[in-house]
């Protein structure tokens, strides 16, 4: 799913934005129509680089960095677009009207409604799109913001795209400082090959033992594989990041700390 680049599919209120390519486009080309600068986000908002697709993107709070960062390690993913807007504003005024809710605005021209997160997946038929709304259990709760809610449902319901509320109930300050504690074989440069990942994963298990901090299960692992320190970590952070190694992402991964893992 992507927009058409033509203005004549748009009010001429939007025709800046859409010169510029906000909204459109896919994978690295893409433009999110809001950016961090737009909206105010009392300092959880951040613009990290994507693994999966290398590009900046522009996530609004910390739920939001959650949900990207777990989204990107699934392996069927092939693009995800965040801040995506419904540039069909005859569809959405439509519901609104239907549904008793007010459109966004900016001043007394119509915004569109915004997508957290629209994710791409290969399946075995294709191309399949998934809408990912992300709120706060408290604001999931609010019936304005329910109502809103359902227009985006409704119009992802027409366009044949599955809609999804995120639970965000379990994505505390762990999760994020795990995730991002993980996705560091990507900032150094590492390059995994599946056969280093698999002998890494399968020596890392043999010795894995509770309550011992992650530097001595690496110094002894790295002693048992012959590898050097900062291999050794990539590594495991990327054995973790590709689920070759199932943490508990509920548990904060440190050097200094001992590794937790899934079920154990």
């Amino acid at each position: 799913m992507r927009w058409p680049e033509e203005l004549g599919h748009y009010p001429k209120y939007w025709h800046s934005r859409i010169r510029r390519g906000f909204g459109l486009g896919t994978r690295e080309s893409y433009r999110p129509w809001l950016r961090v600068r737009d909206v105010p986000s009392f300092g959880s908002s951040g613009t990290p680089n994507g693994i999966r697709i290398p590009r900046n993107y522009h996530l609004l709070s910390d739920l939001e960095r959650i949900d990207f960062f777990l989204v990107e390690r699934q392996p069927d993913v092939v693009d995800i677009r965040e801040q995506f807007p419904i540039l069909h504003l005859h569809g959405t005024l439509e519901l609104c009207a239907a549904f008793d809710v007010r459109h966004p605005s900016q001043g007394r021209f119509p915004e569109p409604f915004t997508i957290d997160l629209m994710v791409t997946r290969e399946t075995s038929a294709g191309l399949s799109y998934q809408a990912r709304s992300i709120k706060t259990p408290e604001d999931a709760k609010d019936e304005d913001v329910k109502r809103r809610l359902n227009v985006e449902y409704q119009w992802c319901r027409q366009n044949s795209i599955d809609w999804t509320l995120i639970d965000t109930s379990q994505f505390a300050k762990e999760v994020l400082s795990t995730l991002i504690f993980m996705r560091g074989w990507y900032r150094q440069g590492y390059r995994p090959t599946a056969e280093r990942v698999e002998a890494f994963a399968a020596g890392f298990m043999r010795i894995y033992r509770r309550n011992v901090p992650l530097r001595e299960l690496l110094r002894e692992c790295g002693s048992h594989l012959r590898l050097g320190s900062a291999e050794c970590q990539n590594a495991f952070r990327y054995c973790t990041w590709a689920d070759w190694i199932q943490v508990d992402l509920l548990h904060s991964l440190a050097m200094n700390l001992p590794v937790v893992l899934h079920g154990r």
